[in-house]
């Protein structure tokens, strides 16, 4: 074998070696600061915890060194939030949901190390303990209000998320159901006024094929000013099922903690377990 290809070859092999020790592994550690971090490994036999309660974990871990300068459960928090706002009038719903950091990583509860501890048979030490989830951390839900309280909404519905529907709706309803709403009901414009909105075209009659009707829709032009007043009508009036009597609105708050148990070895390098994610209810 030539000098170029053994060159290859072991290439190829350093750089398979440090692919499998990506994870968990000391290695990286030693690359950047010349010392081993420990080995580190948990599981958590449940992706769900009811806020307030405590959760249990195994962790297992060894070091070189075999000194232990800290022990701690680490998570992060997400807030997953939902929102569904469905018209009264028609089938038309809009629907978003969001997911954002609500608290960067941080030490939740620390460990001792105990030196009874160690598993011969794992050949690293054993920790099978729990740790906290605060009572704060407990959903919200709000589905179909059969009673609408604005301040409820407003608090939790964004402006943002409720004007998109406003958007929504408006594209899918008709003369007659504008009409009602804005002119009948609500008086938002008068009815002369509000027939300057729109212009008359044939359509094919969708019930007699071959035959046409007249059917009024909004003019281009006019378009965005109609849609500013329709933006004036109650929210609630748009949203009320009368048929199943609710309010087409779903809102839910969940969090997520991102965990993982974090070693730092007599060297003071730290090292993480691979993150597992709970739901808390």
């Amino acid at each position: 074998m030539n000098s170029k290809l053994k060159y290859l070859l072991g290439v190829i092999i350093g750089s398979a070696f440090l692919v499998s020790c990506e994870i968990n592994d000391p290695v990286t550690d030693l690359v950047r600061t010349g010392k081993l971090a420990a080995n580190v490994y948990m599981e958590i036999p449940t992706g769900n915890v009811t806020a307030g309660d405590s959760v249990d974990f195994h962790a297992e871990y060894w070091s070189v060194d075999n000194k232990f300068n800290s022990l701690a459960i680490w998570y992060s928090i997400n807030t997953n939030l939902s929102y569904t706002i469905s018209s009264g009038l028609n089938d038309y719903m809009y629907k978003l949901d969001s997911t954002e950091l609500a608290r960067e990583l941080q030490e939740i509860e620390d460990y001792e190390h105990k030196d009874s501890n160690y598993s011969t048979e794992k050949k690293a030490y054993i920790i099978d303990d729990k740790f906290p989830v605060s009572y704060t951390l407990a959903g919200t839900e709000l589905k179909n209000p059969i009673v609408y309280d604005e301040s409820i909404v407003l608090q939790l519905f964004p402006a943002s998320v409720i004007e998109q529907f406003y958007n929504g709706v408006f594209e899918t309803l008709n003369y007659d159901q504008l009409n009602d709403l804005m002119v009948i009901n609500n008086n938002i414009v008068d009815s002369a006024a509000f027939e300057t909105y729109f212009e008359t075209i044939q359509v094919e009659d969708p019930d007699n094929e071959g035959e046409f009707i007249d059917v009024k829709v909004i003019k281009d032009e006019s378009k965005s000013d109609l849609l500013k007043l329709f933006k004036e009508v109650p929210f609630e009036d748009l949203i009320y099922n009368a048929s199943k009597q609710y309010y087409g609105l779903f809102y839910q708050r969940i969090y997520k903690l991102n965990v993982k148990f974090r070693v730092v070895n007599g060297n003071d390098v730290e090292n993480f377990s691979t993150e597992k994610t709970i739901t808390v209810n």
